[in-house]
């Protein structure tokens, strides 16, 4: 097999973190606006306002607590915020490649780390290899 490394700390995303924002506040007021019944309307709107939370904790920036990646050969390795040391880590079975996303789920020891990376995070050459290696993993 063809071996792609790779090294990555993705820029910040801010305007990723306001869509997904967005998309999250969207969420829980639709119910509201195609008039459900308050019975249904309450629970999906609470479902949609939790997860706001986890969604933001895998766009790259300052509150995201995977901080980096590099994946030499068949290891790959992640680096925590405030972390100094590299963690061994796996591709999750929720990662998905789309043309200019990767939603990348990686399990480190029993955490389970991400990012949503879009084509402006990292370096053009880097995304085109990580998102090779994701479809051959």
């Amino acid at each position: 097999m063809t071996s792609f490394p790779v090294e990555c700390e993705p820029q910040p995303q801010p305007r990723l973190a306001a869509a997904a924002l967005l998309l999250h506040a969207s969420a829980a007021a639709l119910p509201w606006a195609t008039r459900c019944p308050p019975w249904l309307a309450v629970p999906l709107s609470v479902v949609a306002l939790a997860t706001i939370a986890s969604t933001l904790a895998r766009v790259p920036g300052l509150h995201c607590r995977l901080q980096g990646l590099v994946v030499r050969g068949a290891d790959w390795h992640v680096t925590h915020a405030g972390g100094a040391c590299a963690w061994p880590a796996r591709v999750g079975s929720g990662t998905r490649v789309y043309a200019g996303l990767i939603v990348l789920d990686l399990v480190a020891g029993h955490r389970r780390l991400g990012w949503l990376l879009t084509r402006g995070a990292m370096d053009p050459g880097q995304f085109r290899r990580l998102k090779a290696r994701l479809r051959l993993a």
